[in-house]
């Protein structure tokens, strides 16, 4: 059974196709922010133990921000998702930095979306808002 994190916003209007499009650019900007630092740190992380030298690829370790669909949200959602953090054969480097690239991507889906009310948590934990972003409490944003 794996760990995962898992967002969701609610509001009581409905998104428009600008806040949709924008949505999808930030979600696929955090991805790919998190696979180019992954290319270039695989070789240490493989070096150091922190990733299993099985995996060759972030696409093997990294689940990308995953939106459901319209016919999946409850209530007032207007978007909701979850991503599988890496294996549990990976070390903690490699959950840190999808952690902060989707952390970075998900704030910046919140500040696009005015009035909504988010909820981020990693299975039972939630994640502080701050003015600065997502926090995992200890000045990691």
């Amino acid at each position: 059974m794996g760990v995962s994190l898992y967002y969701s916003a609610e509001r009581d209007t409905p998104l428009t196709g600008d806040e949709r499009a924008t949505i999808a650019r930030l979600a696929s900007e955090g991805e790919e922010s998190l696979r180019e630092e992954a290319l270039e740190l695989f070789p240490a992380w493989h070096a150091s133990g922190e990733m299993p030298e099985e995996y060759r690829s972030p696409a093997e370790v990294f689940e990308g921000l995953f939106l459901y669909s319209e016919e999946h949200l409850h209530g007032a959602q207007v978007l909701a998702g979850s991503s599988k953090v890496p294996p549990s054969a990976c070390g903690f480097e490699p959950l840190f930095a999808q952690l902060r690239h989707y952390l970075d991507a998900l704030g910046r889906m919140r500040r696009a979306l005015p009035g909504a009310r988010w909820h981020v948590h990693i299975d039972d934990a939630e994640i502080p808002w701050t003015e600065d972003g997502y926090t995992l409490g200890d000045g990691t944003p």
